[in-house]
């Protein structure tokens, strides 16, 4: 039972409350005590002050004869009206009485009072003759004119006393089983409240781990608390992984489709071939078309190798000083007869491009692959433009093109793997790995775009040496 987490917190919060109470109970006895020694103390005072009267009028009237003893209110009197003993300490209070008849007893208490004190002396703790308990009491002087010639005392058994809390606790025990009763079952609920957001996150992981993403752990009813920020953390993971396995499920597809697209043209030319269809002077058109074919698989399946490496950072680049006037020149050299052919403007301002430690491999193959992303999307009698402008110690490579421009929600899309617009050509894995590449590098890359006014793409790099991702 005691392996559930709301069992132990229902008895931690229930035990936390009972030792409380308990600690409560001990500090109430206590100055429970303590209270009544004082109130206590504070009835013996009056008590004894009308007995120290009583007796000192005794005293004076015995000195004098006019007293005996069937005239004395025994202090046994005293003792029942005011439920303590009394006792006495000094010489006879009054003559010619029998013994048997004083039944004033002797305290015990030394005579050694202030003989001129005329105030009430507390005693805490004393013992008289011959008894075996400890008493608690308050003494009064006797005078005789301006002699101190005794003390009468008013006192109640100490233990008496003390164990006056005793009295309380049955109240104190049925406080204590009330508290107990409520402690539990507030605790019970507390700790069911606690431990309810666990379980139904423990619930929803164990359907993640199954496969079933389909959960959400975040309700209506959600708090801002520890547990509901650890639901709302676990939910956006859940969120994530359906959506990396979204991605995954998209990634498969594509890769499967372009795959299938020049294996199912291949297959369709050798059967073409195999058959007879293609006559004698159409084998060598058909033969062009296939190596096309592979051609195409064998770009997507390096595409595809170069994206697993930069993801798996197992991606290799080269440090050495790149020219980026000489490469930014070779890769505009590619496309200036493309340009010429789709009658697009291709200007290429990068005369003083500077020196920077990269690998010069890879920023022309990011370079390629935006050059070729422009020339795509930018239709008939539009304009390209490869430039290079240097500030702040960085390189920044920019390919701008007047197409149709990327909408805002697209920005960061079109770098993803396989990502494709309507009308767009190409396996989509160009600028992922571009992107992964600049990363790489020590940079990278980022696009600004308005819908019908074009896009540029930035190459951001470093002109010194920087650690690398590799």
């Amino acid at each position: 039972m005691l392996q559930s987490l709301r069992a132990r917190l229902a008895f931690l919060f229930a035990g936390t409350l009972v030792l409380a109470t308990v600690i409560a109970a001990v500090v109430v006895v206590s100055l429970y005590q303590s209270y009544n020694q004082d109130q206590t103390v504070s009835q013996l005072r009056k008590q004894v002050a009308g007995l120290q009267q009583y007796y000192q009028a005794l005293f004076d009237k015995s000195r004098t004869g006019k007293v005996r003893g069937p005239q004395v209110i025994t202090s046994s009197t005293f003792e029942t009206v005011t439920a303590a003993n009394v006792f006495y300490t000094g010489p006879p209070l009054f003559q010619g009485a029998p013994t048997s008849t004083r039944t004033l007893r002797d305290a015990g208490i030394p005579p050694n009072f202030d003989l001129q004190r005329e105030e009430q002396q507390v005693y805490p703790s004393f013992k008289p003759n011959g008894a075996t308990r400890e008493y608690i009491g308050v003494g009064a002087p006797i005078f005789s004119g301006t002699q101190n010639v005794g003390e009468v005392v008013l006192g109640r058994p100490l233990a008496d006393v003390n164990n006056a809390w005793k009295n309380i606790i049955g109240l104190v025990g049925v406080g204590l089983a009330v508290g107990l009763a409520v402690a539990l079952i507030l605790a019970t609920y507390v700790a069911r409240r606690i431990t309810h957001p666990l379980r139904v996150i423990g619930s929803a992981a164990d359907k993640v781990a199954r496969g079933d993403l389909d959960v959400n752990v975040v309700g209506k009813r959600h708090s801002d608390d520890e547990l509901g920020q650890l639901a709302t953390r676990f939910q956006g993971m859940v969120d994530r992984l359906r959506e990396v396995d979204e991605l995954e499920r998209n990634f498969l597809m594509r890769v499967t489709h372009e795959l299938r697209t020049p294996l199912t043209a291949i297959s369709g030319h050798v059967q073409a071939v195999t058959e007879g269809v293609v006559g004698p002077g159409e084998l060598d058109e058909s033969l062009e078309a296939v190596n096309e074919e592979v051609r195409r698989l064998d770009r997507l399946v390096g595409d595809l190798l170069d994206l697993t490496r930069l993801e798996a950072h197992q991606f290799r680049v080269v440090r050495e000083e790149v020219g980026l006037e000489a490469l930014l020149e070779q890769a505009a050299g590619a496309f200036r007869e493309k340009a010429r052919a789709v009658d697009i403007e291709f200007e290429t301002p990068i005369d003083g491009a500077p020196t920077v430690i990269t690998d010069g491999d890879r920023v022309l193959q990011i370079v390629n692959n935006l050059l070729d992303n422009a020339f795509r999307w930018t239709p008939r009698g539009g304009r390209v433009e490869l430039g290079c402008v240097t500030s702040n110690g960085i390189a920044a490579i920019k390919v701008t093109d007047t197409g149709r421009g990327i909408a805002p929600a697209e920005r960061e899309a079109v770098f993803h793997p396989f990502y494709s617009r309507r009308g767009e050509g190409g396996t989509g894995l160009g600028l992922s790995i571009s992107r992964e590449l600049a990363q790489a590098l020590g940079g990278r890359l980022s696009v600004e775009s308005e819908p019908g006014q074009g896009s540029t793409f930035t190459l951001s790099l470093p002109r010194k040496k920087r650690k690398v991702l590799l």
